[in-house]
C-alpha cells in the first residue's frame, strides 16, 4: 500500500468520525452564468428569474445550504448535517454572480461558494465596463456578507489558449501534457493553484480557500495530493449525481442547472398528505376549509381561499393557463366561482408531489411550496398572502390561521 493511500484513508477516517451516518447525501448544484436575456441563455447560462425561482424552491421547501467550510465542519464531526442539504456551486466568476446571484441570496438566505479563474479577476480601478467576470472587490463585499465563499477554478488553466473553449486535443484544464511528467506537472499545475489561492486570500480576507472546482470537470490522478498539500479539501467535477461527503470531499459530482430542467423538478417533493380541516379567520369571521396536512402545514385549494375573499378588499382572481400549465393569480381583483369550491375531500392519505412550476402572480413568477392533487393546486395559506398582498397569522390558543383582508 502506497503512502498516499494510507493519507486517504486515514483523512477520510477522521472525516467521518462523529459525524452523520455515512449514507447522508448531498444534492450539489451548478450553476454558472446568469442573463436578464432570455434569448441568450445556453447550456452555461440561464435566466435571473429562473435563478430566483430555484432560490425561491430552496427556501420554500426548508433546504439548508452549506459552504464549503460548513461542509468542512460536518464532516469533521464539528457540526450535525441538516436533514435537507444542498450546496450551491457557481464556476468561472461572471459578473452577474454579483449583479445578479448576490441580490437573490441575500432575498433568500441561501448561500453559494464561487469558483473562479483568478487570473480574470481585477481590481475595480482596472476593470473594463464591458468586463464579463467579477473584481476583487465584489468578491470581497460578497465574502464578507458570509453569504459566499471563494474557491479556485485555477488561476490561467481555464483552456486560455482556447480561448476558454474545449481543446481540440481533449487535453482540457488541469490533465496532464502529453508526454509530461509527474514532477513537471506538479510544479506547473501547482504552481498555478498557489497563485490562485494567494490571490483569493489576499484579495477577499477569506483566511482558508477551501475549494476547488475541476475546469471542465477534466480530472487528473496527480491532482488531489496538489489539492491536499496546498489546504484545498474540497473538489466536485461535473458528472451529476448525488455526492457522497462522508466517503469522500474531494470529486464530488453536481446537478449542472439549465433552462430545460429548473431545480423545482430536479428536486420535486415526494410527501404524505393528510386530510384535515384548517380553521380560518377571515376578519374575525371564522370558517373551516378542506386541507390536507403536509410536513406538519395544512395546505388548502387556491381557488376555496379565493370565494373566502371574494367579498373583501384582498380578493384576488384564479386563473388556470393550459399552455404553460400555471395557476396565474390577480390581486385585488373580482373572482367568479366555477363551482367545484369547497369539494369535500377523499378519505385516506395520499401520496403527492410538489408542481414543478411556478405560479403567476401580477404577471411575475413565483416558486412557491404547493402541491396538484385531484387536479387542484393546494398552497399554504402564509404562501398566498405573500403572492396577493393579505396579512396572514397564527392564533396558537384557538388554533386557527388568522387572515386580515
Amino acid at each position: 500500500m502506497t503512502a498516499f493511500t494510507c493519507m486517504a484513508i486515514v483523512l477520510s477516517m477522521i472525516g467521518s468520525a462523529g459525524a452523520a451516518p455515512a449514507g447522508k447525501n448531498l444534492t450539489i448544484l451548478m450553476y454558472h452564468d446568469l442573463t436578464e436575456d432570455p434569448n441568450a441563455t445556453n447550456s452555461m447560462t440561464i435566466t435571473v428569474d429562473r435563478f430566483r425561482q430555484d432560490m425561491e424552491f430552496l427556501q420554500e421547501f426548508g433546504y439548508t445550504p452549506l459552504l464549503p467550510s460548513d461542509l468542512v465542519e460536518i464532516t469533521q464531526g464539528r457540526a450535525q448535517m441538516p436533514d435537507k442539504p444542498v450546496m450551491i456551486t457557481f464556476d468561472d466568476g461572471y459578473r452577474s454572480n454579483y449583479d445578479y446571484a448576490y441580490p437573490i441570496l441575500m432575498e433568500t438566505g441561501m448561500k453559494a461558494a464561487i469558483a473562479v479563474v483568478a487570473r480574470n479577476i481585477q481590481p475595480d480601478i482596472a476593470a473594463s465596463p464591458s468586463r464579463r467576470s467579477l473584481t476583487w472587490e465584489e468578491a470581497q463585499e460578497m465574502v464578507s456578507s458570509g453569504l459566499v465563499e471563494i474557491g479556485s477554478h485555477t488561476y490561467n488553466l481555464h483552456n486560455p489558449q482556447y480561448g476558454g473553449n474545449n481543446a481540440p486535443d481533449g487535453i482540457n484544464g488541469v490533465m496532464r501534457l502529453a508526454g509530461e511528467s509527474e514532477n513537471a506537472y506538479r510544479l506547473r499545475v501547482g504552481s498555478d493553484l498557489q497563485t490562485s489561492i494567494e490571490l483569493i486570500k489576499q484579495y477577499t480576507g477569506q483566511q482558508n480557500v477551501l475549494y476547488f472546482s475541476y475546469p471542465y470537470g477534466a480530472y487528473d490522478g496527480w491532482m488531489p495530493s496538489i489539492l491536499r498539500n496546498n489546504g484545498i479539501l474540497i473538489s466536485t467535477l461535473t458528472n451529476a449525481g448525488q455526492a457522497h461527503p462522508f466517503s469522500s470531499l474531494y470529486n464530488m459530482p453536481r446537478y449542472g442547472i439549465h433552462m430545460d430542467k429548473p431545480v423545482s423538478a430536479l428536486l420535486q417533493q415526494t410527501a404524505t398528505a393528510t386530510p384535515t380541516a384548517a380553521k380560518v379567520s377571515v376578519n374575525g369571521t371564522v370558517t373551516s376549509l378542506p386541507a390536507y396536512n403536509i410536513g406538519g402545514n395544512n395546505y388548502v385549494r387556491v381557488r376555496d381561499v379565493a370565494v373566502l375573499l371574494k367579498d373583501t378588499a384582498s380578493g384576488y382572481d384564479v386563473q388556470w393557463n393550459q399552455s404553460t400549465q400555471r395557476v396565474e393569480l390577480t390581486s385585488f381583483a373580482p373572482y367568479t366561482p366555477i363551482g367545484t369550491e369547497n369539494k369535500p375531500l377523499a378519505s385516506g392519505k395520499r401520496t403527492v408531489r410538489s408542481i414543478t412550476e411556478p405560479t403567476m402572480a401580477d404577471g411575475s413568477l413565483h416558486m412557491v411550496a404547493a402541491y396538484n392533487i385531484d387536479g387542484y393546486t393546494y398552497y399554504k395559506l402564509r404562501s398566498l398572502g405573500d403572492l396577493c398582498g393579505f396579512l396572514v397569522d397564527w392564533e396558537e390558543s384557538a388554533h386557527t390561521v388568522v387572515v386580515i383582508a
